[in-house]
C-alpha cells in the first residue's frame, strides 16, 4: 500500500497560534490542507532528524579511532583522491577520424 493509499490517524495537537497562522499561510499558498502541510513539515522533521543522528553516529566513529586507524583511514583517502583524478567518466570520449578507405588491388 502506497503512502497515499494509507489510511490516516486521526489526531488532535495543540499549537501556538503563531505556528497555526504559518501553516494556514503555507495551506493557502500550496493550495492544501492543513493537515497535508503538517505531515509534509513532521516528514521533514523526520529526515533531518535522522540526518542529524547519522552525522553524530559517524562523528563519533571517526573520534573513537585509534591513531593506527586513523592513519590507516588517511592513506586510504590519499588514494581514493588520486585514483578519483584519473577516472575519464564525466570527460567526453575523444572523436576517432575515420580516414578515407582506400581500395586494394
Amino acid at each position: 500500500m502506497s503512502r497515499m493509499e494509507s489510511m490516516k490517524t486521526k489526531i488532535s495537537v495543540s499549537v501556538d497560534a503563531d505556528v497555526l497562522e504559518a501553516v494556514d499561510r503555507r495551506a493557502a499558498k500550496e493550495k492544501t490542507t492543513r493537515s497535508a502541510v503538517v505531515e509534509q513539515w513532521l516528514r521533514g522533521a523526520a529526515r533531518q532528524a535522522e540526518l542529524q543522528r547519522l552525522e553524530e553516529e559517524t562523528a563519533a566513529y571517526y573520534d573513537a579511532l585509534t591513531p593506527e586507524e586513523k592513519a590507516d583511514d588517511a592513506e586510504w583517502a590519499e588514494f581514493a583522491t588520486q585514483a578519483a583524478k584519473e577516472l575519464t567518466i564525466d570527460e567526453p570520449q575523444p572523436r576517432r577520424r575515420r580516414g578515407r578507405r582506400t581500395r586494394r588491388s
